[in-house]
């Protein structure tokens, strides 16, 4: 993925990958369908989402555009941005820790980890 201002909006350039159940595009980069341009009206900074940043956009088709790609020239299907979801990576996310919620039905002073719903031999 790489944004870039224009005259007419914020054009970002991304490559179409599968979604997981979460709407998340995913790593299988051998199963992308190729690339489009998303195209944002609106400013956009094109710091805050840079190359490599996964993105779920929605949007209306608006014809195509084609641009270098490489040694080559390459038709970018348009899409008129809607909606824009950035993903966090994993790794970028803060740590978080559970905090203690007290004595519960399976947290105190008997807890086991064998004591549960199931019968005993």
């Amino acid at each position: 993925m790489r944004a870039r201002r224009l005259k007419e909006g914020t054009r970002i350039e991304i490559l179409q990958l599968p979604l997981n159940s979460s709407l998340q595009p995913t790593m299988e980069l051998n199963k992308s369908q190729g690339r489009f341009v998303a195209l944002q009206r609106e400013f956009l900074d094109p710091a805050t989402i840079p190359a490599g940043t996964f993105v779920t956009v929605t949007g209306e088709v608006a014809g195509s555009i084609t641009l270098p790609l490489d040694e080559t020239e390459y038709a970018y299907p348009i899409v008129e941005l809607k909606t824009m979801k950035v993903w966090v990576r994993v790794e970028d996310q803060p740590i978080r820790i559970r905090p203690y919620m007290g004595p519960g039905p399976y947290w105190g002073p008997y807890w086991s980890p064998y004591w549960g719903p199931w019968p005993y031999w």
